[in-house]
């Protein structure tokens, strides 16, 4: 439930931004970075990354963040960094649904979440 309910509320890019800013420090800046690289802002970044992991996560990734959260004080923001954090790695994809796929990302080609993307 906790899994659905992270997705369900940082799909929304206000509801991702105002996650983003909460959880603060290192983590927001190199969002924030992340976010401009590819043309956005910090919640719709976040917001796609977010539906992204919800269409593309199989049941192995769905466990580990599962496992991530599990006894957190704040599971939804524990989770999001989860979630977040492989896209801010280089060459990690993402398809961004609101843009049609057009970031620089998303060009390199669908793979499962989480595996390094590669030019085709």
């Amino acid at each position: 439930m906790m899994i659905a309910d992270l997705i369900h509320s940082c799909s929304n890019a206000n509801v991702a931004e105002a996650a983003v800013a909460c959880v603060g420090g290192g983590f927001a800046e190199r969002v924030a970075a992340v976010a401009v690289k590819n043309g956005m802002n910090v919640g719709r970044f976040v917001a796609a990354v977010v539906r992204d992991f919800g269409r593309r996560a199989d049941d192995q990734a769905i466990d580990a963040l599962r496992r991530k959260i599990a006894g957190t004080d704040q599971p939804l923001l524990q989770g999001l960094v989860f979630v977040v954090e492989p896209i801010l790695r280089e060459n990690v994809g993402f398809f961004d649904d609101e843009d049609v796929g057009l970031t620089v990302s998303a060009l390199r080609g669908r793979v499962p979440y989480g595996v390094p993307a590669r030019m085709h």
